[in-house]
């Protein structure tokens, strides 16, 4: 199944204001995935209507849901696939001349969004910006630019939101730890990663993570790769050195030993043993 897509513009325009390129959408095909490419022309947004997916940006991988949005600024190498099981349906469009050079967030911001209160805004936004953009009615154009500036304000209002510094509370800062590492866990960061993020002291981070989830931040992140590594042998056809690769694991026998020691068996039994158990009604 193809990306269903709409071209806007014919050109791009050369005046300091965003323009809407095209815009497109993916809708439920289990099969669906692109390979590695990027843009040099034009910044990408994908909003996920619905379902679950695997997504590379720059090279970091991103287990993607419903709700999420993804930011390609141009130039940037990014790649996508869908969950066989629960197949992607998204939304997509093509941006230029913004006026931070082409770029919809700023360089070094998180390019994978949870949108959470804004889900169902942005969904509405993408979906009427698809319709009037696809039916060219008279004046689509003043429609469809107003709806891509509400776009982009709403991001930049997000990604400012991310940037705020987290509260003192340390029960409250050990909430927005756990989701900074629900967020990030597939890049292996280091506790003075985390820390940085957050210009608070690695010890203090820790202590306070560990005193509320009685573990330590990067042993999450480790069970969070894990787990995923699990959903991936049981709902996918990768092999292991591919989930390997895909979790930023170069040596697959290094990734199998850290699964074995955090799931308690092998990667090739885990998946034999919960198949085993597994009942698919659907089948």
């Amino acid at each position: 199944m193809k990306k269903e897509k709409v071209i806007v513009m014919g050109e791009i325009n050369t005046e300091a204001f965003p323009t809407l390129v095209y815009i497109g959408k993916v809708s439920g095909n289990p099969n669906w995935k692109l390979p590695s490419h990027s843009h040099e022309d034009v910044s990408e947004m994908v909003f996920i209507s619905h379902g679950e997916g695997l997504i590379k940006i720059d090279g970091q991988p991103y287990v993607v849901e419903q709700g999420d949005l993804l930011i390609y600024n141009r130039g940037i190498v990014h790649e996508e696939c869908s969950s066989p099981i629960c197949p992607l349906n998204t939304y997509y469009c093509g941006v230029a001349n913004i006026k931070s050079g082409y770029n919809i967030i700023p360089e070094g911001a998180a390019p994978h969004i949870k949108t959470e209160q804004y889900a169902d805004k942005m969904n509405t936004i993408f979906s009427f910006l698809y319709e009037e953009s696809s039916n060219k009615a008279a004046g689509y154009e003043m429609i469809s630019g107003t709806l891509l500036l509400t776009l982009i304000t709403l991001i930049q209002r997000m990604v400012h939101k991310e940037e705020e510094l987290p509260a003192k509370d340390p029960e409250e800062l050990a909430v927005q730890l756990r989701a900074f590492l629900d967020q990030n866990y597939l890049k292996h960061l280091k506790l003075t990663d985390v820390a940085n993020a957050f210009h608070m002291n690695a010890y203090y981070l820790s202590h306070v993570f560990k005193k509320r989830y009685n573990d330590s931040p990067i042993n999450y992140m480790l069970h969070r790769r894990m787990g995923e590594a699990g959903r991936l042998l049981l709902n996918t056809n990768m092999r292991i050195n591919e989930i390997a690769e895909f979790l930023g694991y170069d040596n697959a026998n290094y990734f199998t030993i850290l699964f074995t020691k955090t799931m308690g068996e092998s990667p090739t039994k885990y998946k034999k043993n919960e198949k085993r158990q597994r009942v698919n009604v659907l089948e």
